[in-house]
């Protein structure tokens, strides 16, 4: 039977899972949804400053990452940012017609606004909450509001924002940073596949992770098979 591991620590789980329970004797895992996932520790200053803060994890629950033995000893700790990164699919973006979404550039040009005009940032992520706006002036209207600021900005001074990067030249910049920086999302995948297949090996268990999947279907393509002999 399977599940669907949407839940960023249920991968983790069920391997947790398999290797408690006598009756089962296999298992076909296919992680997601990494920017859920669950970290052993936080370094304050490395995870929690910024616009991404995030609440520490309790050093007493259950973790989905590190779990292996040698992570354990020598971690390597990511940003929410860098875990967002893990479910992109390079051969997804290598097939596109067309660059990102327009509220790529939307965000991009809002965050010189929020410095030029703010003194102080919220803690806080814009998310999707403006994502489908179809203009500049509309995106920044929603994303004060997911933000919580005062609007004392102009429509006027909003709409120059736009029309001052509206050349062209930012889009097409973003759109290669975009590419390299995606180019890397395989890497932390990696890891967190590494370190859930040496879980495995540290219970004698012998795993296998194999491509499953169409990455441009299904960005989370790979799967870990482990069976007790």
């Amino acid at each position: 039977s399977g599940i669907n591991a949407e839940y960023g620590d249920l991968t983790s789980l069920l391997l947790q899972t398999f290797l408690k329970c006598p009756q089962l004797k296999s298992i076909v895992a296919v992680g997601c949804c990494y920017h859920l996932i669950t970290q052993k520790e936080r370094t304050l200053s490395y995870m929690t400053d910024g616009p991404h803060k995030q609440k520490l994890a309790d050093p007493n629950a259950i973790h989905a990452y590190p779990t292996s033995k040698y992570l354990q000893q020598c971690p390597i700790y990511f940003t929410r940012n860098a875990l967002n990164l893990a479910s992109q699919a390079p051969e997804r973006m290598s097939t596109a017609r067309s660059p990102p979404a327009k509220n790529l550039f939307f965000r991009a040009v809002f965050q010189v606004l929020l410095q030029d005009q703010f003194d102080t940032l919220p803690a806080c992520n814009v998310g999707h909450s403006a994502s489908t706006a179809p203009d500049f002036l509309i995106y920044c209207k929603a994303a004060f509001k997911k933000l919580k600021l005062c609007e004392y900005v102009s429509d006027s001074d909003i709409q120059s924002y736009y029309e001052r990067f509206n050349d062209g030249t930012i889009e097409r910049q973003l759109y290669v940073f975009h590419q390299l920086r995606i180019l890397l999302s395989r890497v932390i995948e990696s890891l967190i596949l590494i370190d859930r297949m040496l879980f495995l090996h540290d219970n004698e268990i012998e795993p296998s992770v194999l491509g499953l999947f169409d990455p441009v279907v299904s960005p989370r393509c790979y799967v870990i098979v482990a069976e007790k002999v």
